[in-house]
Parts: C-alpha cells; structure tokens; sequence
C-alpha cells in the first residue's frame, strides 16, 4: 500500500512508517560496486581490512560494503582495535590512501603514532626545493654502491582543511635509482598511451592521476585529445625516483621508544607483507571469486581464508626459526605434492603417496642441461621440501605405500577405529 503502480514510494505517513521499520533493522550489504585496483567496475566488490603483526601472521580482520571509503572505515577500524586488544602506544603504518589530516589527528586522539606514506606531487613549494636540493641527504650504501638517500626534516606540517586538523610530524625523502629508473619507463608508457588515443579520437577529462594527467585538452571537461602535455610530462620527470613518508610517535611514548630516522623507511616497507598476504589469499586460498552473496556468508568465506593464511604464515615463521626458510609458495606446491590414493590390498586398506608432475626447470631455466643435472643431483641428496614441514611440525613423513595404522602414526591422528575411515572408502574394505 506504500507504492503505488509503477513501483514508486508514495508520500504518505504509512510510507514514513515503512521506511522506519526498514532503518530499524540495520540490514548490512557488503556486496557493493566500488572504486576497483583493477578496474572491474562491473563486479560487485568486499572491501576487507586485515591487520598483521611484524612477522605477517594475521590478527584480525574486519569486511565493509564494497563503495565503502577507506577513509572514513579507518575510525571504526581502530577503535574496535583498541577496545578488543587494548592497543597502547603503537604506530599505524598505512600506505598513502589513508593519509589524510583528519586520520592523523584521529589517530593522535586515539594516543597512537603513524608512519605513513605522503605524495611529493602535492608538496608545498618550501618542502618541494628542499626535496630537490642535494644537500643534508644520507647516503643508502649496498655492496659499496649507493643505491639511494634519504632526508629527514622535523617538525614539518601536514595541512588540514582546518587549521584544527594541521599536525606536526617528521617528513622523510627519499630517493632511490632503482625506483627512478620504474618511474620513468611508465612515463614513457603514458606517453605512448595518449598519443595513441589521440590518434583514435577519444575524449577524456582532466585527470591528476594515470595516463589522462599528462594528456592535452583545451577544455576544462571531457574533450578530445591534442596531444602530451609536455610541462605535466617534464614536472613528472623530474620527480620520478622520489617519495616521502611522514612519521610521528604515540603521543605518550617516551622519545627513547621512538624509530631512528635510518630505520623509519624499512619499517614502511615492512607494510608491503600486506599486499603479500592478499596475494597469498587471492593466488592459493581461493579468496576470490566469492560464489556467496549473504553478508554472513561472506564474512565466513573471508573468515576461512583468513585462518589458512594464519596457519601457513605459522607455518612458514616456525620454518625460519628452523633453519630452513621456505616462501609461501614452496609451502603450497610441498602440500599440493602431499598426495595420496586409497587402494585395496589383500582385503587390507593400503595408501600409495601420489606425485604430482612438477616442472623441475622452474627457476632453473637458465641453467644448461649438464648444470641442471649436477643441481638435481645435489638436491636428491638432501630432504625434500615436504620432509622439511612434515620434521617441523613434528610429524614423520610416509613412506611410497602404508597401511592405515601406519598413517595415522605419520599424521600424529588414530586412524586404526573404523569409524576413522571416511564413508567414500569403507565400501573398498
């Protein structure tokens, strides 16, 4: 009765009431189009928030509607942080999506520092000619090459649309060759891009960020392309190789606990084990696509991924303190080999382990075919990868074929009640 035909909500106090009753049950939708890295802006999306110690393994986590704006999901975050954990003196390292004042200041109300990273594009004219003049930079020293410098000025202030919102903090640059050289092959990238659509007639708009930044219009909206904006192109140029972080501690750490200047840039980049922790997920763990829709439903697919990323981050930590490092994706392919078939021997359940085929030239594809030979050779020698984790969790590996006694001692479980036997094969015994 609050609609009328065509399905539009008519103005009526009935109408009032029905859209209270809809507010009052707070229903959640995660499944939400958004702003997407990759551009799949035709795919509903789940923005998660995943939160790591230094050695990567994850704590928590928290999901939020896909068109939510990191900025503003940031608070939330936090305080359920605090509360939950009773977070105390700690730094937030973030990257540069959630540098904005009104975090910063936020965080320093919460008594909590932040190291994060900040534009050197939007810098003010003082601080930019102070990025560019060669001296007070450090040195960075690998192998007896400098590979990079570094410059830190104190007391340095990031504006806020008010002034209430203005904080001091320390402003770290940085240059790196290596980064430079990254820096100005995508610019020669961009610039083949725009010249190319120029030639395909397409229209743009005037953009600060990706390709269209240094394409040439002659009108303030969307227009077609004249060509490259050279002054946008030389300014890009010139600040290819350079980044900044801003740094500040928690307000009631004494200055004894805070990071050395030297130590401030390795520490931001210890923050890249998150976007290693999203690949895993997305690369091993089946974290995307999702193929539920329920919030519910979504948090506990999350929630799954999320407790298998935990496990091989343990995993691989209780490796390194082993003696025998092995990446993420070592682990996954030694597990994936794990591989057993159930066959039927003189009315006895036996387990034959099954290999799968691996190319034993990955990562050795330069390799001659006599080099080749000589390190497969070294390494039939030593223990396998899945010996190495079988030894580290303090299990014994199988032997080619077990009976199912013998497997339950190898896997640490009783196997030996035949209730223990899976229903799929009780009808080979």
């Amino acid at each position: 009765s609050c609609f009328d035909d065509e399905g539009r909500l008519r103005p009526c106090p009935k109408a009032d009431d029905f859209i209270k009753k809809i507010q009052e049950q707070k229903i959640e939708y995660l499944r939400m189009r958004g702003p997407s890295k990759e551009h799949r802006f035709d795919l509903p999306l789940a923005s998660i928030a995943l939160v790591i110690n230094e050695e990567g393994i994850p704590i928590d986590f928290y999901v939020y509607a896909g068109n939510a704006s990191e900025f503003k999901t940031m608070s939330s975050s936090i305080e359920s942080l605090k509360q939950k954990y009773n977070v105390k003196e700690s730094i937030v390292v973030a990257d540069r999506g959630l540098n904005s004042a009104a975090n910063l200041k936020m965080l320093q109300t919460n008594d909590l520092g932040f190291l994060m990273a900040q534009k050197v594009s939007n810098l003010d004219q003082k601080t930019t000619k102070a990025m560019f003049d060669p001296e007070g930079y450090v040195p960075i020293i690998r192998q007896g090459e400098e590979i990079g410098r570094f410059k830190v000025i104190k007391d340095w202030v990031k504006k806020g649309k008010v002034k209430e919102e203005d904080t001091h903090c320390t402003l770290v640059l940085t240059f790196d060759k290596k980064r430079q050289k990254r820096d100005l092959a995508v610019l020669e990238v961009w610039k083949e891009l725009v010249l190319k659509k120029q030639a395909q007639g397409i229209k743009v708009k005037p953009k600060s960020s990706g390709w269209a930044c240094i394409a040439k219009t002659s009108e303030k909206v969307e227009a077609k392309i004249e060509g490259v904006d050279e002054e946008v192109l030389e300014a890009k140029r010139r600040l290819a190789g350079y980044a900044a972080l801003i740094y500040k501690n928690a307000p009631n750490c004494v200055e004894q606990s805070a990071l050395p200047d030297g130590h401030l840039a390795a520490a931001y980049h210890e923050l890249n084990q998150i976007e290693s922790c999203f690949r895993v997920m997305k690369s091993h763990l089946g974290l995307r696509p999702m193929y539920v829709r329920n919030s519910n439903h979504i948090k506990g697919h999350i929630l799954i991924c999320v407790i298998a990323l935990g496990i091989l981050k343990l995993l691989q930590w209780k490796l390194k303190e082993a003696g025998t490092p092995l990446s993420i994706s070592e682990i996954v392919r030694a597990l994936n080999a794990a591989t057993t078939v159930p066959i039927k021997s003189a009315n006895e359940l036996m387990f034959l382990q099954c290999s799968r085929p691996q190319n034993i030239r990955k990562g050795l594809e330069r390799l001659t075919q006599e080099e080749l030979k000589a390190e497969l050779s070294g390494r039939r020698q030593q223990p396998s990868q899945l010996e190495i984790l079988f030894k580290t969790v303090g299990l014994v590996p199988p032997a080619r074929l077990v009976n199912i006694k013998e497997m339950g001692r190898c896997l640490g479980v009783r196997l030996t009640a035949e209730d223990s036997i899976p229903e799929l094969l009780k009808d080979m015994l």
